[in-house]
């Protein structure tokens, strides 16, 4: 942007960004400001975070690890926390092997997996026509970006490792999110079922057909979820299944092996 808001604005717009609830005003308007063009842009732009609407959503991006993730209105803003089931896929992969992001989002977790590694054959996938499109800009080809519902679509192809930030937020809780998740990303990719873990039940019988010999599955679940998650697991047939815990990023990550 090309001008410097007045201290008394800037102190205007701070106070209406905290009496909206935001828990980094400064961070959020120094972010607004770097996104308008003038005064009444960016008084346009607190408004509306004032209101909910999620900055990144504002801004055009999402910072994930050291990647500037594109994110449009009605995508899943990729989470911090969620950094930590890439750091676990990391010991898993090496250059040229091939990745399936299950439940893409945004394609965060495949694009920074491979920030990290290098050359890899990426498939992306997701249930929501406006998730695969805002995937699309952030894995370009030669990834491939599918809109489909299950493992069992990409048949007969196999992965040495296949990813999946699923939803898992138990139905009953879903009242009870922030107000910018709750009102501006979509139900589909926030509602678990009745304990979070339904999208997990739906794709497990087809992971073990997609895997590679040795493969791995790895899962981000909630802190109460990582003992059922593991059951699901081993009960369509992984011998090798484990928790990771990030108490830095308050993240569990379920690890199972082909």
């Amino acid at each position: 942007m090309d001008f410097a808001p007045s201290s008394g604005l800037t102190r205007r717009l701070l106070d209406t960004l905290r009496r909206s609830g935001s828990v980094f005003p400064q961070d959020e308007l120094a972010a607004l400001v770097a996104a308008a063009s003038g005064s009444s842009e960016l008084t346009e732009l607190v408004d509306r975070r004032a209101d909910g609407v999620p900055v990144e959503v504002l801004v055009g991006y999402a910072w994930f690890g050291d990647l500037r993730i594109r994110v449009t209105s009605g995508v899943f803003i990729p989470r911090h926390r969620t950094e930590y089931l890439v750091e676990r896929a990391l010991r898993h992969l090496s250059p040229g092997d091939r990745l399936l992001d299950l439940g893409c989002g945004s394609g965060a977790v495949a694009a920074l997996v491979a920030h990290h590694v290098g050359a890899l054959d990426i498939t992306a996938m997701d249930i929501d026509p406006v998730a695969v499109g805002c995937a699309r800009i952030n894995l370009p080809p030669p990834a491939r970006v599918v809109l489909a519902d299950s493992p069992a679509a990409l048949a007969p192809e196999r992965f040495h490792v296949i990813v999946a930030n699923l939803p898992y937020v138990p139905t009953a809780r879903l009242p009870y999110l922030p107000r910018d998740a709750r009102d501006y990303e979509p139900l589909v990719a926030l509602d678990g079922g009745w304990d979070g873990l339904d999208p997990l039940r739906r794709v497990a019988p087809h992971l073990l057909s997609r895997l590679l010999p040795d493969g791995w599955f790895l899962v981000e679940v909630g802190e109460d979820q990582t003992e059922p998650a593991a059951a699901i697991l081993r009960g369509v047939g992984f011998a090798a299944v484990a928790v990771s815990v990030s108490n830095d990023r308050d993240t569990n990550v379920v690890e199972a092996r082909r």
